[in-house]
Order: structure tokens, then sequence, then C-alpha cells
């Protein structure tokens, strides 16, 4: 989620892009090598998934994943990784598929966002010297000459490392394979045989632009530093500083720098520095959404370039800092000093490797096994570490905090929520409890408002309710307990009773919140669209989708008061989690806007986007997961709810206008798990397979949209091994068809086994459970069931059975007057 559109105030582009579904096998050049039978997930993941249209472009930022293929580790800082031009397809992560321009390798990138951020400080190989500044008038970019071609019979791509030749097949063809640490990257650099060869830095290359760019040059030491000011995520006022130090193997034959369109033959130290009014262009309205340019037109322009006579390969190491130049040295000097590229690779891989053995399957498909790896490998690279080595980092007020342990950033709220968030409090609670705490460092430093979509040290009013809620009350209700409740839940209950803006960024954690504490609900009065939300951070976009994440973030603190035993608190709130009563019309068994004097507005469409976002009546009235019994019987019961449900299934993804599902984003991603209310699982698990094995594929275009900080990766994740944390905020996991006939889970507490004999892709029939030997009637488990381990096993076939069937079946259902006795 900009270069090019919003997607989490996701941008429309002008044309739809063309709807290919690629093959599983798309992309295989670019796959890294080894048989997939090996056993070895690493050997199994392509992170080239994502990076080509797999879906229609419903204007949500477009119809592919938004990944990158660089090199990075799991929850790194540094992402480096390619950035192409003109980038069709993908809108935030810089590099598409369909693209044969390599413009540079940036450091840091965001993984599935709608909007373009970061790709600070890209690197160029060119072959020979530099006579002129590199710098185009007026752009980000540098000139087209010193951009490189590439095709991915030349381009490998593999956890933790990223290869390909620049300008292939051709005199100035150059190598380059890339590999990173936690904090730092590493390039490795052939340049033709018998010729020098530069390498570029371009400080002011952000993709969004910069308002300051600086470089240093010290030959000495063979080092080049600098820093950078950018931002503008999605159009948001919020900015970060930036700083990198990169060290070279060899010495400089010539080096110097550049300012604009002035070339600085060896200076050793350039800067400029532009207005932040000019950046960025203000993007022109385009029916209540935003059309932002492919680059910024302005900004400060610097950089740095180092020349080498000929020889053996030019390595440099660069290390990252969101603090200081000096705190960017020390993240090189304690994390890759001293190893070589292979080392660093070596490390990369075996980092790699103990993360994807958290999760493993066997059996099932080539395709599916990939396809499984490839997901998780996505699921695992957001939050963002942010703070340096030393603890220190850069807070929500422009301070210099120091944290115990690590500080992490960039949180894609309102998507991860759902499963990415409780994947990672499932599989590594520790850190799930760092990346909790930090959110409450950001909430304190930020006039006590917590973040939607913080963005290194910055808060965005991107998307809509209050998501840290459901990320803190489900991390803690899964286990992730490291991280002070009691400050959690106070910080919850202040953002949810006390109207307030923070004294930065002018941003607000719930919008409307007035309104809806004296309504109930948020009012039509309200309500404003994506375009007026972003320069207007009291409106409040999509008034009737957010009464209904309001309703669900107070039903979370009420949870969240009754595990801490605050029975008061618990009481209070738990009435404000059935807030989506109030919008929920009876006569048209629809939610939709209704204005303050308690009237429905007029003229009424359950395809109308009006007061929803990124979604409509249609698909936003299945969102009730905290009381799904409550919900179904406001729509005439179990056996009315399912024949509309059925209908609603018709189509997997059609659209944020359509009748029917849209499972390549998030706000319908919990219905098929509805089913598992309705007492029929075994349909549930039917549309479920349909949209794991029919909207998805281990190929490039194997996204059916926006990856979201690995919330569809995660949805795949869990949903292919029949356990998915369908009630945000606590920690019921709802049954489902497992995809592969085994699974293992290495949990903190121990091995969880999943066994499911007959799963095949027509075995979506389930005939019964059993958890250590014991069968189950019921149609979901609570995870303290399976922390420590143990074995779940699965009876599937083609169809019929009764399993889950009874209304004792179904999951737990929370109306105000059990929330606070379950």
């Amino acid at each position: 989620m900009p270069a090019v559109p919003i997607a989490r105030r996701r941008l429309v582009i002008a044309a739809a892009l063309a709807t290919v579904a690629l093959s599983p096998a798309a992309g295989a050049a670019a796959r890294p090598g080894g048989s997939t039978a090996t056993g070895d997930p690493v050997a199994l993941v392509n992170p080239l998934l994502g990076t080509r249209s797999g879906g229609p472009d419903y204007g949500t930022g477009g119809g592919a994943g938004n990944t990158y293929p660089g090199a990075t580790l799991p929850f790194g800082m540094v992402q480096f990784s390619p950035d192409t031009f003109p980038d069709h397809d993908t809108l935030g992560a810089g590099y598409a598929y369909r693209d044969h321009i390599i413009r540079g390798f940036s450091l840091d990138h965001v993984s599935g966002a709608g909007c373009a951020a970061e790709q600070d400080f890209p690197l160029i190989a060119v072959p020979g010297g530099l006579d002129a500044s590199p710098a185009i008038a007026h752009s980000a970019r540098l000139a087209p000459r010193f951009e490189a071609r590439f095709d991915h019979a030349h381009e490998h791509a593999a956890p933790g490392r990223y290869s390909v030749t620049l300008n292939p097949r051709t005199p100035d063809a150059i190598s380059v394979a890339l590999t990173a640490t936690t904090r730092t990257a590493d390039a490795q650099l052939r340049f033709p045989r018998h010729r020098a060869g530069t390498v570029l830095i371009n400080a002011g290359g952000s993709t969004m632009g910069d308002t300051e760019a600086a470089v240093t040059v010290d030959p000495r030491r063979r080092e080049i530093t600098g820093s950078a000011r950018s931002g503008w995520f999605c159009y948001e006022p919020g900015h970060y500083r930036v700083f990198f130090a990169a060290r070279f193997s060899r010495p400089f034959a010539a080096s110097g720098a550049w300012v604009g369109q002035r070339l600085v033959r060896h200076g050793t130290h350039a800067a400029a520095t532009v207005s932040a009014g000019t950046l960025p262009p203000t993007p022109q309205s385009l029916d209540g959404a935003l059309q932002p340019p492919s680059m910024p037109s302005t900004g400060a322009q610097a950089g740095a370039y180092a020349t080498f006579g000929p020889g053996g390969p030019v390595t440099v190491q660069i290390g990252l800092s969101y603090v200081s130049v000096a705190g960017a040295r020390a993240n090189l000097a304690a994390e890759a000093s001293g190893r070589g590229w292979g080392a660093l690779a070596g490390g990369a891989t075996r980092v790699w490797r103990g993360w994807l053995d958290r999760a493993r399957v066997r059996g099932g498909t080539p395709a599916a096994r990939r396809l499984f790896a490839s997901q998780l490998y996505h699921s695992l690279l957001m939050p963002n570490t942010y703070s340096d080595v030393s603890g220190r980092y850069t807070g929500m007020d422009g301070r210099v905090h120091s944290s115990a342990g690590t500080e992490y950033a960039n949180y894609s709220g309102w998507d991860v929520y759902r499963s990415q968030f409780p994947l990672i409090a499932m599989l590594a609670p520790q850190i799930a409890s760092d990346m909790a705490r930090s959110l409450l460092d950001e909430g304190a430093q930020s006039s006590g408002q917590l973040p939607k979509w913080p963005l290194l040290g910055t808060q965005n009013d991107v998307m809509v309710g209050d998501p840290a809620d459901l990320m803190l009350t489900g991390a803690w209700a899964l286990g992730a307990r490291g991280f002070p409740g009691r400050r959690a839940l106070a910080a919850m209950v202040h953002g949810a009773t006390v109207p307030g803006q923070s004294r930065n960024d002018t941003y607000v954690e719930r919008p409307g919140l007035a309104d809806y504490l004296h309504l109930g609900y948020v009012p039509a009065q309200d309500d404003v669209n994506v375009a007026t939300q972003t320069y207007v951070h009291t409106a409040t976009w999509g008034a009737v989708s957010t009464t209904l994440e309001y309703a669900l973030a107070d039903f979370a603190i009420a949870r969240m008061a009754h595990g801490l035993h605050a029975p008061d608190l618990c009481r209070a709130f738990a009435p404000r989690g059935a807030n989506w009563r109030h919008v929920l019309d009876p006569a048209t068994g629809y939610v939709r806007l209704r204005s303050r004097d308690g009237s429905w507005t007029s003229p009424f469409t359950p395809l109308s986007e009006t007061g929803f976002a990124e979604g409509d009546a249609a698909q936003y009235t299945w969102a009730v997961p905290q009381d799904v019994a409550g919900l179904v019987a406001t729509l005439g019961g179990r056996a009315a709810a399912r024949v509309r449900l059925d209908r609603f299934f018709t189509r997997l993804n059609g659209g944020g206008t359509s009748p029917y599902a849209f499972l390549g984003n998030e706000p319908t991603l919990d219905t098929p798990y509805l089913y598992d209310w309705l007492g029929a699982p075994s349909a549930g698990a039917a549309v479920i397979r349909r949209a794991l094995l029919g909207l998805y594929s281990p190929g490039a275009g194997g996204e059916p949209g926006n990856d979201d900080g690995g919330e569809m990766s995660s949805w795949w994740v869990l949903s292919a091994l029949g356990l998915y944390p369908a009630v945000p905020g606590t920690s019921v996991l709802a049954l489902t068809a497992p995809l592969f006939p085994q699974a293992t889970l290495r949990l903190p507490g121990g091995t969880l086994h999943l066994t499911a004999p007959g799963a095949t892709a027509a075995t979506a029939a389930i005939h019964g459970v059993r958890l250590d030997g014991r069968r189950l009637t019921r149609a979901w488990l609570d995870f303290s069931a399976l922390r420590r381990g143990g074995s779940l096993r699965f009876a599937l076939a083609r169809r019929g059975g009764t399993w889950g069937r009874s209304a004792s079946a179904a999951p737990p259902s929370y109306a105000p007057g059990t929330t606070c006795r379950r």
C-alpha cells in the first residue's frame, strides 16, 4: 500500500489490468533450484510470488500481490531488492514481473501494500566511469543510461538471497548477487572483465521522493555514508529519516558526488534540501479515489559514486539505521563485518530454514507444497525490525528512544489482525510480544493514539477501525504474554473513550468517536470517501465499516478485560460489542448507512460502496465474527442464512461492488468459516478448498490481490492447515478440512502433528476429528488445547458426513450477556 496507487488508500488506476492467472510453472526461471522432493522448505519458496497480477484490478491496489523478490530475513529491517520500471501490475513494492528494466537495488521495502513507500538509497552498478550527473531534473530516477535491462532467465530468487545479470548477453553484462542480515545488505558485483565499473548510490531516490538527501564519501575508508528524509505513505503527511553506511571491498579508483545535475568529481560531500510542501505532487481526484503520478515530480537530488579498476568482484556491505549514520555503522559492524558474501548468504538460508521448519506439510501436489512454503515465507516479512543493535530507535514523537528488546515498525493493521498477527503469536509468542509492545510504545509517543498503519515511526490514517486493539488482544489470547497486558488494556480503553488527535501527523485513532459514543454507530453525516479521509483525518471513511470495526474492537477490549480480571470494565464494553445491531436494517437484511436522527439513508442498494471501505453492504453484512449466532438469528435463522451464504459464494472474488464474496481482499476472508456456525463445516471447507486452489498458484501471478503485509498469505497457510482464528481477539480456532495429508507445527510448547489421510483436492467433507485420540464433536478448538502440541487427526471424504451439524458444535458466539462469562 504510492509511487503508484494507494491501497490501504488504495488508488484506482485508470485502466484495468488484464486478468491473467499464471500456471503453477509461471516464474519458474527465477525459482530457487533444487528438487521439491528434497524436504528442504527453502528450496520450495518462490519469492517472486505476487509480483504479477493474478486477479482483476478492482481498484483496491491492483490485482497483484505487490510483493518484492529481494534478499531479507524474517521481520528484517533490510529488504535488499530490485526496483523495476515502468512498474507494471504492482503498486507498492517496487518490482513488477512484467518489467524488463531495473533502476536500482534499494535497501528497504514494504510487502504487499497498495501504496508505494520506502525504497530508499537505490544502488546501481554500471560499466566504465562517470562523466556527468546521473540525475534527471525533477525526478527521483536516474537517467535511463544508468538503468539496466534484465530478464528472468538470468534471475534467481530464494529466501535470503537474490541474483540477476544486468544487460545479459551483452559486453556490458554485470552480475549482481544480494543477501542480507537483519539490519545489513550485502551485494557482490562482477563487472565485465578488463573494464572499470562504477557503483552509484542515489540518496534522493526514495520512491516518493525526498525533501533531504545527503552523502559523504571517504576513499581512505572505502566508505560512502548518507541520509534521506522521505514519507507520504498513501499521501499521508508523516515523514521519516533513514541513514546508511556502505563499505566496499576494494579501493576506489575514482569517486565523487552529485547534486542535482552537477557532478562533483572527487567530491566528498553533497547535500540537497527542498521544501516539504513541494512533495509529493498533489494527486488528482478520480471517481472519489486518488490518481497518483508514476514518480515524484520534484525532490532533493544528491548521490555518490565509486569507480573500481579492472579486477575481481566488488563487494559492498551496507548498514541501515533509522537513527543515525553511527547507528548504521554499528549495525554493520555487529552483523556483517568480517564475514564474506558466501558466509552471509549461507547464514540467511539457515535462518529461513529454521523459520520455515516451524510449519511443514507433506503429501499433496508439488504445486501445493511450493505454494504453502511460499505463502509461509511471505507471512513472515512484516512487521519490520526498527531498532538498531544498540536498542535505539526514533519514536513517533521524533525523539530517539532505547528499547530493551527489539522495536518493530510497519504494521498493516486493518489487514493483519485477522490471521497474520495471530500466526506470529502462535509460532513465535515472544516476537509477537515485542511487536505488541512496540505498538504500545508508538501509541504512548503519539498522544496516546494507538496506530492503524504505522510506518517507520510515523502515524498514518490508513484504512478504518481500530486494529491495534485486535492485534493486541489477539496476541494476548493466543499466548503472547511478554508485553504488559494492563498497560495495553489502558491504552485501548483510552482510544475507545477519549476523542483526540496526536500532536504529530494530525492522526486520529477513532474518527467519529464522539458520535459513536453517543449513538452507538457512526452516522452518515460523518461519512466521507477515501480521498477526503486522506487529507481530513477527523473524517470517517466508510461509516458502516467503521462502526462494525469499532464494535469488534470494543468486544476485544471486553475480552481482554475479562482475561485480566477487570469485570467492571468488561461489563462496560461488552454491550458495545453489539453495536453492529445499530447499522443492520432488519427490513432489508443488510447493514447500511444511518443518519444521526436514526433514519436509514436512501436510496439504498446492497452493491453500493458508499459507507463502506473496499466492499459493499452485501459483503459487510457478514462481518460480525464476535456474534455469528446473533447475526444469523437477525437474518432469519440458520436455514435462511445458509441459503444466502451459498448464493454469496457463487463467485469467490467478485470485487467490492458485487453481491458475491471478495476473497482477493480482506473484508470477506472470515466469511467461509461462518458455515461452522451454520452446522455445515464441510460446505465451508469446500468453499475454502476452491479458493486455495482456484485463486492462488505458486507462480509470479499467484496472488488474487495485495498481500497486505502477509495477510493473504497467512490466510492461505492457516486455511490449508485446517485451523483459522475466526473470532478476532480470542483464542478460538475454527476447523476446516486440511489440504495436506500431513503437517507439523513446531509450537513453543511442543510439536503439533496434523494428519488427514484422505486429503486430496477433491476431499473437503469432514467426517470426524480427533484430538490426541479423543473424538471431537464441535467444529472448533481453543488454541490452549494445542499449545503444548499433540495429535489432531481429520477424517475426510468426497461428500456426506454429519460431523459438526448440531447447534452445540458451533464455535462460540459472544452476545453482551456472555462476553464476560465465557
